[in-house]
């Protein structure tokens, strides 16, 4: 009987150690994924993440009545990054009923982020910002290109050493998200340093590799 109680509660404990051994964040029912981690989602179901750091890019999707008209509002593309480890995380977003929250939610978002015991949960806070058409956004590349920015809900990849692989996405050959230069010899400017994050990018992924991967990517360059 001792032996068999002392396998239950070893199972027991086994079990609840490997149940919290994430990191899990409900979302909200007005909210829209666009990127987790680097790589593109959608929807509001509960996600599992990996402990440690993480980012998410999500809009504010919602509708309200004022003077008698339906409006449906879509927020900016809002990024938050937190580092946690085994907890229940939960996201809540304000409600918006009129065109002036609307306005005041893209100027600053009110975000609420916290735990199972209800205590606020550290995070930084941005947004992907793009001047001009939004047709054809390509959100992973423009997050590649915010991540290598001094931005606080940023990666920072320059010159990182400790990125999880869940953090791979595909270098931007674009501008961080909120510069518009506007003169040629800016853009030319901006365009020198992008390449020199594009090569960093390339510098860093490839320590990251095993020998194989190196080995066929040396022969991928040899053979163009």
């Amino acid at each position: 009987m001792n032996r068999y109680l002392i396998a239950l509660c070893s199972s027991v404990l086994l079990f609840n150690t490997y149940a919290v051994a994430e990191v899990t964040l409900e979302l909200p029912s007005n909210l829209d994924l666009v990127l987790v981690n680097g790589n593109e989602s959608s929807g509001n179901d509960t996600l599992k993440l990996e402990n440690g750091t993480n980012q998410i890019a999500f809009r504010y999707i919602g509708r309200y009545q004022q003077h008698g008209t339906q409006t449906q509002f879509k927020s900016d593309i809002i990024i938050i990054k937190f580092d946690e480890q085994n907890s229940q995380l939960s996201l809540t977003l304000p409600r918006i009923r009129s065109n002036g929250a609307a306005d005041n939610f893209n100027k600053v978002p009110q975000l609420t982020l916290i735990d199972s015991n209800e205590q606020n949960v550290h995070f930084e806070q941005g947004k992907l910002i793009k001047d001009g058409l939004q047709l054809g956004r390509d959100y992973q590349q423009e997050m590649a290109a915010y991540n290598l920015t001094a931005q606080s809900a940023s990666l920072q990849l320059k010159g990182s050493t400790g990125v999880s692989s869940a953090m791979i996405a595909a270098p931007a050959i674009a501008a961080a998200s909120g510069t518009t230069p506007a003169k040629s010899q800016q853009q030319s400017a901006a365009t020198a340093s992008q390449q020199i994050n594009v090569g960093q990018m390339l510098d860093f992924w490839y320590q990251q590799a095993d020998e194989e991967t190196r080995k066929a990517f040396k022969e991928r360059i040899n053979s163009n």
